[in-house]
């Protein structure tokens, strides 16, 4: 599994310095041979989690530190500093790894015998040099892992020594051994599609506004999701992983709404994306003052919609199954700027793991009562982390919300909470099998982690879809759709060993792809490591028109489909970045060493938005045009 999205919480009391040694334990001896059929390919997983697989991790500087890790005694394993490493290992690695199974990364159980504790400060203090060394095991990992952690000389010794602590003891305790490294892998592999194909296409950037960066946050956790407030021209509503909907107008954020004090079992942590997931306002927000949001909850055996979606065989995994909630708001005075009012849960929904759940939700843009899209919200539902189980059965068919886009009615009451309705135009609306889910629009979906339309062209829903270990998604969705994850056993057009390994893959056969949706666009990791989605620009701004743009979240490039004669295109372009008049990135605007990008789009206004978590800024873009590099 792995993150796109992924978004890892830190409470204030944990050394945030860790994060870059957590990267650096993957380089230790973690990544493990892959189970290779006649004619697999072996490729290598993007960076996913909020540490980081090995190497791509943001780390943070030592004076961020509210409260410093107990100094370590020689090598005594004290209560204290056991109990220390244990809270940073929960807070820091869980959301990524695990001590004895994979997960977005390899399992760190017994790393602490791979090599010695002065072998790991080495990593921490220069891990580009160790590679650069020609050391087997990190370019072994690094070939696997494909991104490189920066260094941190700054780190503690003792802050590591915690954390190397707990887990030799939990090794020792449960008898863990290290994951061996394929010192054999091959250097280079074929590339599965063609690579994004370079263009002159530049956009200037501006800083528009930087956000509020809340206490106890890492990079990983802030802004993700940009929408205008129809109320007032050039005014957005903006959310915040860690439970905060901002307004923003005339360029200055102000609270709206905080999740944080509402909800006792609100959980920003230690999930990949976890907290606040989403926001859409209704097509009549002007009038109504209705909204909707979904935030994930501690697990509490609560009444969920979907509790058949987790089999009882299913074994434990050192993540803990989660509640993802779908919350009604109304306001008092519609023309309110702070949220006064009042809300109902709509629905709940348990993921069997921390990862992938409902990060998503949204309005077709219809604004005729009559049509009958009008006013019914979308939900983009991951996997859960069913692959991390090896239970690919979990997710991809009508009979679990896993891996879905869901279409319901808020306003409706024939569903079997009675909360909400089931469109009767929804493909499985008239289903007799008890087990199937009739809320289900498309499914086949990892993790769909961003929705938009196209009213050029149909109308058409736009999904994209954040891949395991190989490519990157761009998905037309049609009503009852199969898109292949799960059950499929397909990520994008490559064949999966869901079951052994989803890290090994081969081309599809025709027979594999016939019963599927093909994605429409795919990019592979050689380009980028987790897609997020874009919308189809139709502002002021010739050079970028009839495009649907979009990027990638981990380094931080800008891409587009070119939608000039429909969809007929299949080429993924790539568009340059510039501020001031010089050519730049993303993650240097923002000097970041994983970009964080998500994209947001004021379809009145024509302004096309980049937001960046680290550094909690959102730049505007103000020109495009064909310009020479």
């Amino acid at each position: 599994m792995k993150t796109t999205e992924h978004n890892e919480r830190v409470e204030r009391l944990v050394p945030k310095a860790l994060a870059r040694f957590t990267a650096v334990i993957h380089a230790a001896g973690c990544g493990d041979p892959a189970l290779q059929r006649p004619g697999a390919r072996r490729r290598f997983p993007r960076i996913l989690g909020p540490i980081g697989c090995l190497l791509g991790v943001t780390l943070l500087s030592a004076q961020d530190v509210d409260v410093a890790a107990p100094a370590a005694a020689g090598n005594a394993r004290t209560p204290a500093l056991l109990e220390s490493g244990k809270l940073i290992f929960q807070q820091q690695c869980l959301p990524c790894h695990t001590l004895a199974a994979e997960g977005f990364g390899p399992p760190l159980g017994g790393i602490t015998s791979a090599l010695p504790e002065s072998r790991l400060l080495d990593w921490v203090r220069d891990p580009a040099k160790v590679i650069a060394s020609g050391d087997a095991r990190a370019n072994a990992l690094l070939r696997r892992y494909k991104l490189a952690m920066p260094s941190f000389a700054h780190l503690a010794p003792d802050q590591v020594h915690s954390v190397l602590a707990y887990i030799d003891a939990e090794s020792a305790t449960r008898g863990l051994h290290p994951f061996t490294v394929d010192l054999a892998a091959p250097l280079t592999t074929p590339r599965l599609v063609p690579a994004v194909q370079k263009t002159k296409l530049t956009i200037e950037l501006e800083d528009y506004v930087k956000m509020p960066l809340l206490p106890g946050r890492t990079a990983y956790q802030g802004i993700t999701l940009l929408r205008p407030d129809p109320r007032t021209a050039g005014a957005l509503f903006v959310d915040d992983l860690m439970g905060v909907l901002y307004r923003v107008q005339d360029r200055r954020p102000a609270v709206f709404l905080d999740l944080r004090g509402l909800f006792p079992d609100f959980l920003p942590q230690p999930g990949v994306a976890s907290g606040f997931g989403s926001f859409a306002l209704h097509p009549d927000f002007i009038h109504n003052g209705i909204f909707y949001t979904t935030h994930s909850e501690s697990r509490r055996g609560r009444p969920v919609i979907n509790a058949g979606d987790i089999p009882a065989d299913v074994p434990p995994y050192e993540t803990p199954p989660i509640e993802w909630v779908l919350t009604e708001w109304q306001l008092a005075d519609p023309a309110a700027t702070m949220f006064a009012g009042t809300h109902r849960e709509v629905l709940r929904l348990v993921t069997p793991t921390t990862g992938h759940g409902a990060q998503e939700i949204a309005f077709a843009p219809v604004n005729d009562p009559h049509d009958p899209d009008y006013a019914k919200l979308y939900i983009g539902i991951g996997d859960g982390g069913s692959i991390n189980l090896k239970r690919h059965d979990m997710a991809g068919h009508p009979r679990t919300l896993l891996a879905s886009i869901l279409r319901i009615d808020p306003a409706g009451h024939n569903s079997a909470n009675g909360q909400y309705g089931i469109p009767p135009d929804n493909p499985f609306a008239t289903s007799t099998d008890p087990a199937v889910h009739r809320e289900i629009w498309a499914y086949g979906f990892r993790n769909p982690h961003r929705l938009s339309w196209d009213p050029a062209h149909g109308r058409q829903l736009i999904a994209v879809d954040i891949g395991e270990s190989n490519l990157e998604e761009v998905n037309l969705v049609r009503r009852g759709g199969a898109y292949g994850w799960g059950v499929g056993h397909l990520e994008g057009l490559a064949h999966i060993d869901a079951t052994i390994d989803p890290k090994v893959v081969h081309p599809a056969t025709a027979e594999q792809l016939a019963p599927y949706v093909a994605p429409f666009a795919v990019y592979e990791h050689d380009d980028g490591t987790a897609v997020t989605g874009g919308y189809v620009y139709r502002g002021p701004l010739e050079a970028l028109r009839d495009k649907y743009v979009f990027g990638d979240i981990v380094n931080g490039r800008i891409f587009y489909l070119d939608l000039h004669a429909g969809f007929t295109d299949h080429t993924v372009y790539e568009i340059n970045v510039a501020r001031g008049g010089e050519r730049t990135t993303v993650k240097q605007l923002g000097h970041l060493d994983r970009a964080h990008l998500r994209l947001g789009y004021d379809e009145r206004t024509g302004d096309l938005f980049l937001l960046t978590k680290g550094d909690g800024m959102i730049r505007r873009v103000v020109k495009a045009e064909q310009r020479q590099p």
